[in-house]
């Protein structure tokens, strides 16, 4: 894993779920800054992922494979050793890889998939039956010029959870104290006892289908999928509660019953294993080596 290990920028969480799972899955996996210093550490054979925000002094080694997201292979001078990684949106281009949200360009040599879901199943959660009157808001809000951050829903999201009497809290930003931000155990366990914990997104992200690593987080955490974005093409039209309107979508999740969310969570966590980073990984080294 190339660069970030040391940074804030919230890439660091994809690189850390690549080396973590990249580790259970018996390899040896290394990660490192994006420093004139470790160019050494790699060598022929080997895999890189590099983004393109810590890409300054990416080496390129001959033998070497390359997973890149953001990083023209041209530019660089990479021939056929490499592929490109996007997260999904409807712009997404090639043949479907047999389930929603994955593409493959091979004209492109681009991978389109959801980040997913760092955690195992094993470690997944059960809902929670008598939850507090809590909301625990695990990551950033923020926004940008072009509107594709969340914090214009954010508004209205907790404001009705207000209403509702429901406390917002907000946990997980990394920073230069607490760079990792929070574990994974320790999200899943917030998220669990959320009233709510809908996978909400920007405006960008809603128009353009993206689909957040919250959805399937959300979800492995033993919560019922939930999102200002329609995510029915994955969980069915009957599978989950979406809505833009932040008051209905909470006023639907709140009318649920215990039983019924537990239904909805074993489904939706059924649904969400081909979005591992197991499965993820398991599709970016088969495109890498064919």
């Amino acid at each position: 894993m190339w660069g970030l290990k040391s940074d804030i920028h919230t890439h660091k969480f994809i690189q850390g779920a690549f080396y973590k799972n990249f580790k259970k899955m018996g390899f040896e996996a290394v990660w490192v800054d994006d420093l004139a210093k470790n160019v050494n550490l790699v060598n022929r054979g080997d895999i890189i992922f590099a983004v393109d925000v810590a890409s300054k002094f990416l080496p390129i080694v001959k033998g070497a494979k390359y997973v890149l997201h953001n990083i023209s292979a041209e530019k660089i001078g990479l021939g056929e050793n490499y592929i490109n990684l996007q997260v999904h949106t409807s712009s997404a281009t090639g043949e479907k890889f047999g389930i929603p949200y994955v593409r493959w360009d091979s004209s492109r040599r681009t991978l389109f998939q959801p980040w997913g879901v760092p955690t195992s199943p094993r470690e997944w959660r059960d809902p929670k039956e008598n939850k507090s009157k809590a909301e625990y808001w695990v990551g950033s809000i923020w926004n940008n010029d072009l509107n594709q951050g969340n914090s214009v829903f954010m508004e209205g999201y907790i404001r009705t959870l207000k209403e509702n009497g429901i406390k917002f809290s907000q946990h997980g930003t990394p920073s230069r104290i607490h760079p990792r931000g929070i574990s994974e155990s320790k999200s899943m366990k917030l998220v669990n006892r959320s009233s709510i914990g809908a996978a909400v997104v920007g405006e960008w992200q809603r128009e353009n289908n993206y689909i957040p690593c919250r959805l399937f987080k959300n979800v492995a955490s033993g919560v019922a999928p939930s999102s200002n974005s329609d995510f029915s093409e994955l969980f069915g039209l009957s599978g989950g509660i979406f809505d833009a309107n932040p008051e209905v979508l909470i006023t639907k999740v709140l009318e649920l019953k215990y039983l019924e969310k537990v239904e909805l969570v074993a489904a939706a966590q059924s649904k969400i294993l081909p979005y591992t980073y197991y499965a993820g990984i398991h599709r970016i080294l088969t495109l890498l080596y064919s």
